[in-house]
């Protein structure tokens, strides 16, 4: 399947936990820059945090590996394409659980048991960034459906020529990247249920989330955000910008 959602323009490694990289743009976001890291958690190590020039914070104090190596492997990221942007700081920050970002920049943050995902843009190019990749769960999904997707929902899903527990992974992704999109606007907890899928273009890879309730006085009940998904191997990623 063509990738329709990210546009690479270098790949690197830093082994033995990082494997793989890539850094580029979102092809229908040019402004969005992303990093994209493999990492082998295994090989994870506290002092990964001082080679990497990345502070150490309180938060993972009591953390487990699992944690601290998902973390840093997306502050690397983070790091990257702060460094490759010029940006002057490449540190991303945490307060309270939400990524703090240096001075005139907006981004989002994904990751999972072996993948990072960051991306970034300048505040001047206007956009409210969300990104989300989710490893591949078929039986989680089936089993987990109704509690992120209405009667509605499923039977709009059902109808794609995607496999039913693959369009419903890509849902749950689409709404983890909306909750990150906006965020920074509505600055409190809504669930799965605020939004609906309306519309899914298979052959662009896109999507349309509906709010199904007032979220702000901006984002009222009936706002659309269009977004796109990609498959990368055992995961999905989608981005809504």
């Amino acid at each position: 399947m063509t990738n329709t959602l990210l546009s690479p323009t270098r790949t690197f490694d830093a082994p033995p936990f990082i494997l793989r990289a890539e850094s580029g743009y979102i092809r229908h976001l040019p402004a969005l820059a992303y990093c994209l890291v493999e990492y082998d958690r295994t090989h994870y190590s506290d002092a990964l945090f001082k080679h990497f020039s990345q502070p150490f914070p309180t938060a993972l104090a009591n953390a487990v590996a699992k944690r601290r190596a998902e973390y840093l492997a997306s502050r690397y990221c983070g790091q990257v394409l702060l460094g490759q942007m010029q940006a002057a700081s490449t540190i991303i920050g945490t307060h309270e659980r939400v990524p703090q970002w240096p001075a005139g920049w907006r981004g989002s943050i994904s990751h999972s048991d072996k993948y990072a995902l960051v991306v970034i843009a300048p505040e001047s190019a206007g956009l409210m960034p969300g990104i989300d990749i989710e490893q591949w769960q078929p039986e989680v999904m089936l089993e987990t459906a109704d509690m992120f997707a209405s009667s509605d929902e499923q039977q709009l899903l059902s109808s794609l020529f995607l496999p039913y527990p693959q369009a419903l992974l890509t849902l749950f992704s689409a709404k983890e990247s909306l909750y990150k999109s906006q965020w920074p606007e509505v600055r409190r907890y809504f669930d799965f249920q605020a939004a609906k899928v309306t519309h899914v273009d298979e052959a662009e890879q896109r999507f349309t989330l509906t709010l199904t309730e007032t979220l702000t006085p901006k984002l009222k009940c009936g706002t659309a955000f269009s977004g796109s998904y990609t498959f990368l191997n055992d995961a999905v990623i989608t981005c809504i910008g």
